[in-house]
């Protein structure tokens, strides 16, 4: 008579354990503390955004200065003009990336930095790409980097006191950075990377011009030599500017430069002929093995 009755009680106390855990409601208080939570986050952020808002139209944040360095080649007006920029702006509200974007759209600047210096002041860093010629087309001067890559054409005012290469003008050149520049311009590149290196003999500041043939061939004018140089075309063309040394360090031993009227380093395999001038001399020095 009593088994009945235990069975049912264990029954009971079951369903009752497992109506718990799945329809028991959570109380009203916490669903209230989770909407005051979101209320408060919400007008935080409206808060936060208001605020941030009037700071950018805070006088105390506006721009009294503007420091620009690392330009040679551009004016500071040309990059606080392409900044967009000036002692009206508000340091807070300026997106660093975007000017730092816009400077580094100009030809000649390699890299930008702009940094805010609070609370009022902007500093801008640039730094410029490295002119190593200029070269001479039909349409003027343009500069020309160590990777054969035209950086813009050579304005009124700007540095000139570089190698001029010559004899390009008709010359079709790709000005993508991806494509094969030309084999006589590639070789003017490696030899002023050569002459980079100052050797007292052959600097790249005393290299006046270099004028391209038909051929190919590169001939070389010296500023404080008249004569030309004749590089030829065979071998490598640092082969053929360390046998050009070879044959000036001779010349300035012997202080025989006055009488030179021209050096062909092409005359023939493993010969340099040296022109004399005939008002001096009636004899071509001819020198092997340089």
């Amino acid at each position: 008579m009593n088994m009945p009755h235990a069975a049912s009680i264990e029954i009971k106390s079951v369903k009752n354990l497992n109506g718990g855990n799945h329809n028991q409601k959570p109380p009203r208080k916490f669903l209230l503390m989770g909407m005051a939570l979101i209320s408060l986050a919400l007008g935080l952020g409206f808060g936060a955004k208001q605020i941030y808002h009037r700071l950018c139209q805070c006088d105390f944040f506006q721009i009294t200065a503007v420091k620009i360095d690392g330009n040679r080649m551009t004016s500071k007006e040309q990059i606080a003009a392409l900044s967009r920029v000036d002692i009206h702006s508000n340091l807070l509200a300026i997106d660093v990336v975007q000017v730092q974007s816009l400077l580094e759209s100009h030809p000649w600047i390699a890299r930008a930095e702009v940094i805010r210096d609070w609370p009022n002041r902007l500093l801008i860093q640039v730094q410029e790409k490295n002119p190593v010629a200029l070269l001479n087309r039909e349409t003027g001067l343009f500069y020309l980097d160590i990777q054969g890559q035209i950086i813009a054409a050579a304005g009124p005012g700007q540095d000139l006191d570089f190698p001029v290469i010559t004899g390009l003008e008709n010359f079709s050149l790709n000005t993508s950075e991806s494509a094969q520049i030309p084999g006589p311009l590639q070789d003017i590149i490696d030899l002023l990377q050569l002459a980079n290196r100052n050797n007292p003999l052959l600097p790249q500041q005393n290299i006046s011009e270099i004028h391209v043939v038909e051929q190919g061939e590169l001939v070389l004018h010296l500023l404080d030599r008249p004569f030309p140089i004749f590089l030829g075309t065979d071998g490598k063309i640092s082969t053929r500017y360390y046998r050009l040394v070879k044959v000036l360090r001779d010349l300035y031993k012997t202080r025989e430069f006055s009488e030179v009227s021209y050096i062909r380093l092409d005359y023939q395999k493993d010969t340099i002929l040296v022109g004399k001038n005939e008002a001096m001399t009636k004899s071509n020095a001819v020198r092997k093995g340089a």
